[in-house]
C-alpha cells in the first residue's frame, strides 16, 4: 500500500537499500516478484534499536 513507507518512516524506519537487503530480504523481495507484485512497489525498512 503507498501508504505504509511514510506511515513507517515517521516512526523512524528507512527504507533499506539494495546493497543493505540481507540474503534472506532479497530472496523473499525476489519470491514477491515472482508471485506478480511489482518490485517497484515493494522494498524493505528497518528502524535502529533504541
Amino acid at each position: 500500500m503507498p501508504w505504509n513507507a511514510p506511515y513507517y518512516a515517521r516512526y523512524g524506519f528507512r527504507k533499506l537499500e539494495p546493497d543493505e537487503l540481507t540474503p534472506g530480504l532479497a530472496a523473499m523481495l525476489a519470491a514477491e516478484a515472482a508471485l506478480g507484485l511489482d518490485p517497484a512497489a515493494r522494498l524493505a525498512m528497518r528502524r535502529p534499536a533504541p
